[in-house]
């Protein structure tokens, strides 16, 4: 399992914002942020609540507590076929709530799927 310094910066690159953008964010410096995806300093709790909120993952996954990360959530990057999560969010809120209903059984039945093999 990666370190809580490991998943700053991936987390911070996947989404691509600099250090300075999460530092004026978490209103403290560049250098300390840096410190912090390094490893050389210990990030405060409410930095690390603050980040969830930004990042939209469980403080959990932050620390490293067996809680699985959600994927990047930028909902406008190409998801699958040349549609965007966004795209694929919209089409199931034009479909009629029986549709709704029935495409999220089907979903609920492929991840079962999963858990049987």
């Amino acid at each position: 399992m990666k370190k809580t310094h490991e998943l700053l910066k991936e987390l911070r690159e996947s989404h691509n914002y600099r250090q300075e953008y999460i530092a004026k964010y978490l209103g403290t410096t560049q250098q300390t942020y840096s410190n912090y995806e390094l490893g050389l300093r210990e990030i405060p709790l409410h930095h690390i609540v603050k980040l969830s909120h930004l990042y939209k993952v469980s403080t959990d996954y932050l620390l490293s507590i067996n809680a699985p990360y959600t994927g990047n959530i930028n909902l406008s990057q190409t998801y699958l076929e040349g549609l965007s999560l966004h795209d694929i969010i919209y089409n199931i809120q034009q479909l009629d709530t029986e549709k709704r209903k029935s495409l999220a059984q089907f979903v609920k039945f492929l991840n079962s799927q999963d858990e049987t093999e």
